[in-house]
C-alpha cells in the first residue's frame, strides 16, 4: 500500500514538473511584423492566467528572434477549460517594432532563452527574413526627417529601396 502511494506521488510530481518543459512556441505570421502567438496549457494543471503569462513570454521571445526590440499587444483572449478534460488556452495578436513608444513593451525584459531558440528555429524553417536594423537606422539617419516612421523606413529598405530613394521619399 505504501509503495503504491509513493508511485502515485512520483507520477504526480513528474506530471507537474514536466509540463513547462513540454511547452513549445506556437505562432502564426500574419505580416512582416504582425503575429498571433498562442499557448495551450497541457494537462489539467493550469489556468487562464498561466496561459496568458506564457503567451506574453513567448511573444517577447518571438520578438527578439524576429530581430525586433519592442512589441505592442493588439488584442488578446484567453479561455479556461470549459469541461472536465478541457485545458486553458490563450492567444495574442502582436506587432513588433524597432523603437520604444507608448504602449510598447521591451521584449528583452519578458523573453526567455528557451523560447527565443524555439522561435528562431521555427522562423528559419519557414524562411523568415530578419530585418536589418543597421540598414534601417542608416536610412533613417540619411533621411533626417520626421515625415517617415522607423517602421515605414524599414518597409522601404526591405522592399529594396536605396538610401537615396528612402531619403527622397521621406522629404
Amino acid at each position: 500500500m505504501r509503495a503504491t502511494k509513493v508511485v502515485i506521488l512520483i507520477c504526480i510530481a513528474v506530471l507537474v514538473t514536466s509540463q513547462p518543459a513540454m511547452a513549445v512556441i506556437t505562432f502564426t505570421q500574419l505580416d512582416d511584423d504582425l503575429f498571433i502567438v498562442s499557448h495551450l496549457v497541457k494537462g489539467l494543471f493550469g489556468s487562464r492566467g498561466k496561459a496568458m503569462k506564457l503567451v506574453y513570454e513567448k511573444a517577447a521571445s518571438l520578438c527578439i528572434a524576429a530581430g525586433y526590440t519592442h512589441l505592442k499587444i493588439m488584442d488578446q483572449e484567453s479561455q479556461s477549460g470549459a469541461g472536465e478534460y478541457d485545458s486553458a488556452n490563450a492567444s495574442a495578436r502582436v506587432r513588433f517594432f524597432f523603437e520604444d513608444s507608448e504602449e510598447r513593451i521591451d521584449c528583452a525584459k519578458k523573453a526567455s532563452e528557451k523560447y527565443i531558440e524555439q522561435a528562431d528555429a521555427k522562423l528559419k524553417k519557414e524562411g523568415y527574413q530578419r530585418p536589418d536594423p543597421e540598414a534601417i537606422i542608416a536610412a533613417a539617419e540619411a533621411a533626417e526627417t520626421e515625415t517617415c516612421t522607423v517602421e515605414q523606413i524599414a518597409a522601404m529598405v526591405k522592399a529594396g529601396l536605396s538610401t537615396e530613394q528612402v531619403k527622397s521619399a521621406c522629404k
